[in-house]
């Protein structure tokens, strides 16, 4: 394994919430090269505000990537009781830290040598008390625009990844996550307008640093 150094951006307030944060990990070679990253939103569901009025708040600002799971796994400020079990994490009245995983990439010619798990890793140790991270899984091409990214350095990691030509498949991405302690969350398409076009998964911090 090649020696990988992880930087974690400082945490940005997202939206009009305080409690809703997001952040940039980048994992860098021996040479400084960023060969992986990840974007991450973080949100804090307490007694007071627990998954449905926070679902709200985050809903009349737009449209938000925590719809599916504030509203299909979530129970009040925890995650739902089945999970809980399976993910074995503890529930309590306490407020609770949720993650999202918005991207996770790696440059193609790094893959297939462990620095995505290795990314995965640095992410549940640095939040070890988060209760769940979650990902919505579905191909970067088609909701990241490599040339309108905000700063030179991401539109830059971005073009090298040539995203419409080496994208992972859904089969292959949910291996992936699969294999690295995630649980798909099975979603009733009958009770949708359309078919979701990404397929959910969940871990737990603990869950990943013991795969």
């Amino acid at each position: 394994m090649m020696n990988l150094t992880t930087e974690f951006s400082k945490a940005e307030i997202k939206s009009a919430f305080d409690w809703q944060l997001m952040q940039e990990i980048n994992v860098k070679n021996d040479d400084g090269q960023i060969i992986a990253k990840a974007e991450i939103d973080i949100i804090t569901l307490n007694k007071h505000r627990g998954a449905d009025e926070s679902y709200e708040l985050l809903a009349q600002e737009g449209e938000t990537d925590w719809e599916v799971p504030l509203n299909v796994y979530f129970k009040k400020q925890n995650i739902a009781a089945d999970l809980v079990e399976k993910l074995q994490v503890k529930t309590d009245a306490k407020a609770k830290s949720h993650i999202l995983i918005e991207a996770i990439s790696v440059l193609p010619e790094f893959r297939k040598q462990g620095v995505a798990k290795f990314l995965l890793n640095e992410i549940a140790h640095h939040y070890a008390k988060a209760q769940s991270i979650s990902v919505l899984s579905m191909s970067m091409h088609l909701f990241v625009d490599a040339d309108d990214c905000e700063t030179q350095e991401n539109k830059a990691y971005y073009q090298a990844l040539n995203l419409a030509e080496t994208d992972n498949n859904q089969e292959a991405l949910s291996n992936f996550f699969t294999q690295s302690g995630f649980i798909n969350v099975a979603i009733d398409d009958s009770a949708l307008e359309e078919p979701l076009p990404f397929k959910v998964f969940v871990t737990s911090p603990a869950t990943i640093n013991n795969d």
